[in-house]
């Protein structure tokens, strides 16, 4: 593990733990665990933020929250935060028909306060229609699943162009070579034998 793998998990791993509970953190890490802590929050609070605007906020010192940071800097810690969320744009439909059905439970509960029974079905069709629930669910056909078909062959053209097959005589001085490589790997080597564990 590379020691960047490392420095992102000891982060992600302590993320919402607070200063006090982090005991082999340094001030810059403490920093950086703070940057993405923030960072991560604000994301979930709003999936759809650019990512132009998370680089701003961190460059700006995350309201006050932390130092400010250079662009670069900026962008390692954007990179850490896409790591830890995933790019939640790509489930951007998902997200959309979720603010639509959320909106339109609201809309059913301001119609039913007023006794507006138009409202409560205009509102409540909106959700028929983002959950497709007027809509069979699909099944999938299995028949159009099949397995993959192996046919064993002593062909060696289909390795490919690359291949060079050997004559006999060009295969055995292969084997010595072979031979002679892991015997000089084996003579320094200790072996045991291993348990047989029934």
């Amino acid at each position: 593990m590379s020691a960047k793998d490392r420095a992102f998990k000891k982060i992600a791993s302590n993320l919402f733990k607070s200063s006090d509970e982090l005991k082999n953190f340094s001030p810059i890490e403490i920093q950086r665990k703070n940057r993405t802590m923030l960072c991560v929050s604000k994301l979930l609070d709003n999936p759809m933020l650019e990512d132009r605007l998370l680089v701003e906020f961190l460059m700006n010192g995350c309201g006050g929250a932390c130092d400010p940071v250079s662009q670069s800097t900026a962008y390692r810690d954007l990179a850490s935060v896409t790591r830890i969320c995933g790019n939640i744009q790509l489930a951007g439909k998902n997200w959309y028909r979720y603010i639509i059905i959320e909106a339109s439970k609201k809309g059913i509960r301001i119609a039913e306060a007023q006794k507006d029974a138009k409202g409560i079905a205009a509102n409540s069709d909106k959700i028929g229609k983002y959950t497709r629930a007027d809509k069979e669910d699909d099944t999938y056909d299995w028949s159009q699943m099949l397995p993959p078909s192996f046919e064993p062959t002593d062909d060696v053209s289909i390795l490919g162009d690359d291949f060079k097959e050997y004559t006999p005589s060009e295969l055995e001085s292969k084997r010595k070579e072979m031979r002679l490589l892991f015997n000089s790997k084996a003579k320094g080597s200790e072996f045991t034998d291993a348990d047989i564990i029934e």
